[in-house]
């Protein structure tokens, strides 16, 4: 980001504020905007330096000064309306002080009211009516934008109305909007009336009359209604006031309270330049979000990360793209010129992005101010929260299921049994019965054959009912919930045998499982579903790291080192690089995202190694395979606390 100087900061504020008068410490003229100095005819260069009571027509010089004492005891005073020059109207203007260690600056400023004449030119008694107009529509203006709700504006409004009539004292005001009604309609034949429509539909109305019928309504002051009535259309269709204003408007205020770290700074600016400069810099990087204003031409213009170019265009600078998002926020917001807040997605990232105008002097957006705010790990903690009730309901699904094929495989089980028997009774009736039929077919097999054949045909369905039976009951096992005590006698080869069946549907494809197990490992205490969990995510990890033109191997081996038994998971796939070494067992660190990977199982597998007070490691290359290598205690100790 490039430095902000404090003519920098004059640049900004000139671009804010319609008008603009910045003094020293000895109220002498440090900065006139443009705008002001056209009003004043003043030139800037030559008032450069002067002190503003030489400048002040005679009856102002002492009310300003009153005002510029209060700001200077730390006072910020509400909009009045100053003659700053005998050339210039009477302008809106706010007073206060910036404090600074060297010595004070002493800001005013302010906005001209939309369509107001100026009242130079008119004769004293005009001027006194024009500026009570021009107070009335500033007053209106202002309490549009700070009213929390429709009820609250129009419940007030009478009373800002009222300062603009003639005779306030006897003015009767009513607005009705969206069939609600506010005040006392009133009576008479001279009644002033303005319709309130937005968005092309009449929702309401503005009426004004006078309680003494013998007082005449003026048509400054029909105009003055009109006026009024414009500016609540152009604010009520802009912002839609609603009563669901309420909510927009706290998360309008979070995005305001982000600005105000940076205009309290500005408003606090004091002389010294490298000072200024080094503050406002500091306070604008500090913004916890990456802060961006961008020109009407899609420009970067400043950022509050030091890291992020300035000078090119938004799409290519935040999403590295030729051409403009398709949801072009600028596009929006010239078109709507209000503040719109959505999310938007970069890659692997999730972003917030709070979007607001920046208005020029003739109310056209001149570019936007955005907040990004990061929100990746809220959508990932969604995720794993949907992914946390497939599950949930995948355990319920698999332990029925395996009840389901359970009841049918007794009988088969028994069935075979009975079979085996029989057969055993009916073999010598068949021999002798063939010896007499040297022909004899047996389901149109040769006798020979079958009878070399039969037994082996019921062995195999005696083993695959008995192999249902374990898949079932490994099922049910890896499906039940689990209470993460310590408290299984574990027998590590049982649990890898169970868990390499259990994978090897979603494995076979890519590659043969092989297992090295160590005889006579003597049993520890831990958790053997936990464990089992380990082992088929790494197996399962390992699977899905071969090459696509070849098949892999995985091996699982087993051995003793002193008091540990140490597992290894080795493959002979792709590898890893060391950055991804590094991060591998970190949450949400994943290298298939786009396959559906979450970025959690070696993370939990890493947290239930620790459970078991052990440590797993990991050693890798590119192109030479990975081995997982899990060393767990026979003896555990006591949990730590």
């Amino acid at each position: 980001m490039g430095a902000i100087t404090l003519e920098r900061a004059f640049r900004l504020f000139d671009a804010i504020f319609d008008y603009l008068l910045v003094l020293d410490g000895e109220r002498r003229v440090l900065h006139v905007n443009d705008a002001l100095a056209v009003q004043c005819g003043w030139e800037p260069a030559a008032v450069a330096g002067r002190a503003l009571a030489e400048l002040l027509p005679e009856r102002t010089r002492e009310p300003l000064s009153e005002a510029l004492a209060r700001a200077e005891a730390g006072e910020m005073s509400g909009t009045s309306f100053w003659k700053l020059s005998d050339a210039a109207p009477v302008l809106p203007l706010r007073i206060a002080l910036a404090e600074n260690e060297d010595e004070p600056l002493i800001m005013l400023w302010g906005n001209h009211p939309p369509e107001l004449h100026s009242l130079a030119g008119l004769g004293e008694a005009s001027y006194m009516e024009r500026a009570k107009e021009l107070a009335c529509l500033y007053a209106v203006a202002e309490w549009v934008e700070v009213s929390p709700s429709i009820a609250e504006f129009f419940a007030g409004f009478p009373r800002y109305m009222r300062e603009g009539m003639q005779y306030p004292d006897h003015a009767v005001v009513f607005a009705s909007y969206l069939g609600e009604e506010y005040g006392e309609r009133p009576a008479g034949a001279q009644i002033l009336r303005a319709d309130l429509v937005v968005g092309g539909e009449a929702r309401g109305e503005l009426m004004v009359g006078y309680d003494d019928v013998s007082l005449a309504t003026l048509p400054d002051e029909q105009r003055l209604l009109d006026e009024i009535a414009r500016l609540l259309n152009l604010a009520l269709d802009r912002k839609q006031l609603s009563e669901t204003l309420a909510v927009k408007r706290s998360q309008l205020d979070d995005e305001r309270a982000k600005l105000s770290t940076v205009n309290s700074y500005l408003d606090r600016l004091k002389g010294g330049f490298e000072e200024s400069q080094s503050r406002l810099q500091t306070m604008f990087e500090a913004i916890p979000d990456m802060v961006a204003i961008i020109d009407r031409n899609r420009n970067v213009i400043m950022t509050n990360r030091k890291a992020v170019p300035t000078g090119s265009k938004c799409h290519k600078t935040f999403f590295d793209s030729d051409t403009p998002c398709m949801d072009c926020r600028l596009k929006r917001i010239i078109r709507e010129k209000a503040p719109i807040t959505l999310e938007v997605r970069h890659g692997d990232q999730h972003f917030e992005v709070n979007a607001m105008p920046i208005f020029n002097k003739q109310h056209e957006v001149d570019g936007i101010i955005e907040f990004y705010r990061d929100v990746t790990y809220k959508k990932t903690y969604e995720q794993q929260l949907q992914q946390a009730d497939k599950l949930a309901s995948l355990g319920q699904l698999v332990s029925g299921i395996g009840h389901e094929i359970n009841n049918p495989n007794q009988f088969i089980r028994g069935n075979i049994k009975i079979m085996q028997q029989a057969m055993d009774d009916i073999l010598p009736i068949l021999d002798a019965h063939a010896a007499a039929h040297p022909d004899l077919k047996i389901a149109r097999l040769k006798y020979d054959f079958f009878r070399s054949h039969v037994g082996t045909l019921i062995s195999d369905m005696a083993n695959g009912s008995e192999r249902i039976k374990r898949i079932v009951d490994a099922l049910k096992r890896f499906a039940r919930k689990d209470e993460g005590q310590l408290i299984d006698q574990v027998d590590v080869n049982t649990v890898i045998d169970e868990s390499a069946r259990l994978a090897h549907n979603q494995v076979h494809k890519f590659a043969d499982i092989e297992l090295d197990l160590a005889a006579e490992l003597p049993p520890f205490t831990g958790n053997a579903q936990k464990l089992e969990q380990v082992l088929i995510n790494l197996i399962i990890n390992a699977s899905q790291a071969m090459p696509e033109d070849r098949r892999g191997t995985i091996t699982v081996g087993t051995r003793r080192e002193g008091d540990d038994v140490v597992i290894t998971v080795a493959d002979d796939g792709k590898g890893m690089s060391e950055r991804t070494l590094r991060q591998i067992f970190d949450p949400f660190f994943t290298t298939k995202r786009a396959k559906g990977g979450t970025g959690l199982g070696l993370s939990i597998v890493y947290r239930i190694i620790e459970e078991h007070r052990g440590r797993i490691t990991v050693s890798s290359q590119p192109g030479q395979g990975t081995t997982f290598t899990i060393t767990l205690p026979l003896r555990q100790g006591p949990a730590e606390g």
